[in-house]
């Protein structure tokens, strides 16, 4: 039941953080939206730390871990905020919510885990199919900008499967025990600190301005972002990537576009033209039918 509380929270989360990054990149360059959201992410995780009398360092695999998290966190947000400057928040979600078919193929060769049978194989072929009508719709709407949004949310959606993969494969190669005795909070922490440097970088070389002043809109945006849309949403995520699998994870994008579509339509008049709902529907129900009778669904209600 704790997993099933968890899920639900995430998909709040992941529902309302695409909306929540288009406003807040609009604000200020998308560089220095994600700097400043990850930054202040990193403080308040390091006071609670601190407050609780508790360190990054002294557990094993703990470096490992960081580092791996970091690199899921610092280039794939930025191609995120990029995108979004182009793109609605809606299709942003969409396009994030393939996730587990990318994760299904990398923990193939990378954890030995054979995922693919006719069903799912038939399930990618009609999320691709959904993903293409996706494409002609916004190369129609948005022209080539649109088209270069899609394209970076599909290297974001590679880089974060690939290090949410080899988080999978840290665990499996400690056999859980060293893995499970890093607590989620410094999970969290570390992945955040260790992303730091990296946005401090591209925020310097691509923007370096100063966030204000900032409307009320975009400093609530990047307030939000920073305590629920990263502390509290991967406290969330590597705690329920340590209790179920990567796979039922990963299906928090099965549900939240669904909302984030609503969510940008209602709040930000984003536009939603029949093909992109008959795309994104087909992505949706591809990601249904990959994940339908999995058994791993029943675990989430007993834990």
């Amino acid at each position: 039941m704790i997993s099933a509380i968890g899920y639900g929270a995430l998909v709040a989360i992941w529902s309302t953080t695409p909306l929540a990054i288009k406003w807040s990149a609009l604000e200020m360059s998308f560089a220095g939206a994600i700097f400043w959201r990850i930054f202040l992410s990193a403080v308040l995780a390091l006071i609670i730390l601190r407050v609780r009398g508790e360190s990054l360092w002294g557990y094993r695999y703990g470096l490992r871990f960081y580092t791996i998290a970091a690199l899921g966190i610092a280039p794939n947000f930025l191609l995120v905020y990029w995108a979004s400057l182009s793109i609605s928040s809606g299709l942003i979600s969409v396009i994030f919510s393939t996730t587990p078919f990318l994760m299904g193929v990398l923990s193939y060769y990378w954890l030995g885990k054979q995922v693919f049978t006719t069903q799912r194989v038939v399930a990618l072929i009609i999320a691709i199919v959904g993903l293409l009508v996706v494409f002609a719709d916004q190369l129609v709407v948005m022209g080539s900008d649109g088209v270069y949004g899609l394209l970076a949310m599909l290297l974001s959606l590679v880089i974060f499967a690939v290090s949410s993969t080899m988080l999978q494969k840290i665990d499996q190669v400690s056999n859980d025990a060293a893995l499970a005795s890093i607590p989620v909070l410094q999970k969290t922490a570390g992945g955040l600190c260790f992303s730091v440097p990296m946005l401090g970088v591209a925020w310097l070389y691509l923007d370096g301005s100063s966030p204000v002043p900032i409307s009320w809109q975009g400093g609530l945006s990047v307030l939000y972002l920073s305590v629920f849309g990263s502390l509290l949403g991967f406290a969330l995520y590597y705690f329920l990537l340590h209790r179920l699998s990567a796979y039922v994870v990963s299906t928090v994008g099965m549900i939240s576009p669904v909302f984030a579509l609503i969510l940008g339509y209602w709040l930000d008049d984003e536009l939603l033209t029949s093909r992109l709902i008959v795309g994104a529907g087909l992505v949706l129900f591809g990601l249904t039918l990959y994940h339908m009778r999995i058994s791993s669904w029943r675990f989430l209600w007993r834990n």
